[in-house]
């Protein structure tokens, strides 16, 4: 069996549509497609502006719920009284409980499919416990043995998870395709409105949640701020943890020198301009944003949060969760000469392009159906 890559009808499910790193590879996966029937489905309410400019050949559904659990046994009602369920020649999915979800939908015949593709967000093991645990593994357990392909981001994330589940391995496809980056896409829109342009100031962006390590990077913050009055920290993102960090900042006193700017559309301006950009992650699938900097800055310090970093040339690399080495860390960025980065990085985001990414999607779901 040939592999159709034009395909007619692609879906894609999504549990909201905030856009962290997992929503961001399925948002580029979905712009290769052009010319192709995209559905975009999410199964909560419409909650951020995110997705309004994915283009007008793709259709964007959005649940009526504010839960996702909510919204996945509507649509599932929804299915089960359609009497007719259209076939998608791929479905991408990169949440544990979607991806199980849609595939018991497979398994039951409530959803029909060429190639359903799976894509691991993040280590289950480590951040998760209690029910929501025994939920993921169920949906492992009952729900994976659709997939075609089920992609994990470093060889660390897959040899937990075969470690963890070991029958997973025989059952599916299961392979290591590094993260993508869309290096067409990367570009400082009018940056005359860009009033940050010529402030001194460290970046770091995320999504909000404990797991960033943002409260770390604040706390180095104010350290720095003793030695470097004139700096600033900006954050980029939004979550549940803005309050606390919030508070935090008023704890420092440092509410003028640290600028939590929430969602932002075009975070290459504030990469580019930046002194320093800093990934402060704690545990992390593998951080687009630090791929995200390296397009756009030769100085980059990064926890070693992830599977691979440390693998990576002209990076400054920090324990993870110690705050006297990521302070050395972005101490010595602040002072480094890293002009031949440019050249090293680009040499690096050019081997991950999204282009290369589709063509090792393509790989191997081809191994899989010769």
């Amino acid at each position: 069996m040939s592999i159709v890559k034009s395909p007619s009808r692609i879906l894609f499910v999504l549990p909201n549509d905030y856009l962290g790193g997992a929503e961001q590879v399925l948002k580029m996966i979905s712009n290769q497609f052009k010319g192709s029937n995209v559905t975009i489905y999410f199964l909560t309410a419409k909650k951020t502006n995110a997705w309004e400019a994915i283009g007008i050949d793709k259709e964007i559904v959005y649940s009526k719920y504010q839960n996702q659990y909510f919204g996945a046994i509507a649509w599932c009602l929804s299915l089960l009284f359609k009497s007719h369920n259209k076939k998608y020649t791929y479905i991408f999915t990169s949440h544990v409980f979607v991806t199980g979800l849609i595939g018991i939908l497979i398994r039951i015949g409530l959803i029909n499919k060429q190639y359903f593709i799976g894509r691991e967000s993040t280590h289950i093991f480590k951040r998760f416990k209690g029910y929501k645990l025994w939920l993921y593994k169920m949906m492992y357990k009952y729900g994976y043995s659709a997939l075609d392909l089920l992609i994990c981001q470093t060889d660390t994330m897959k040899e937990e998870l075969v470690k963890a589940l070991p029958y997973l391995e025989k059952k599916i496809n299961l392979k290591v395709i590094p993260n993508p980056i869309d290096l067409k896409n990367i570009k400082i829109s009018e940056d005359i409105d860009f009033h940050h342009k010529n402030e001194k100031y460290i970046v770091s962006a995320g999504r909000l949640i404990p797991e960033k390590g943002f409260n770390l990077l604040i706390k180095v913050f104010n350290e720095l701020k003793k030695e470097q009055t004139d700096i600033k920290l900006i954050i980029l993102g939004e979550g549940p943890e803005g309050n606390k960090l919030k508070e935090l900042i008023e704890k420092y006193n440092l509410k003028e020198d640290v600028i939590l700017k929430g969602f932002v559309p075009n975070v290459y301006p504030y990469f580019q301009y930046a002194q320093v950009c800093v990934v402060s992650s704690y545990v992390e699938g593998f951080p687009n944003v630090l791929l995200q900097m390296m397009a756009k800055n030769t100085k980059v310090v990064s926890t070693n949060c992830a599977g691979g970093i440390d693998q990576i040339e002209g990076v400054f690399l920090s324990e993870v969760n110690n705050k006297l080495d990521l302070k050395k860390k972005i101490d010595l960025a602040l002072i480094s000469n890293t002009i031949d980065n440019r050249y090293i990085f680009d040499t690096y985001l050019h081997n991950r392009s999204i282009e290369k990414f589709m063509e090792k999607i393509y790989s191997a779901l081809k191994l899989k159906t010769n």
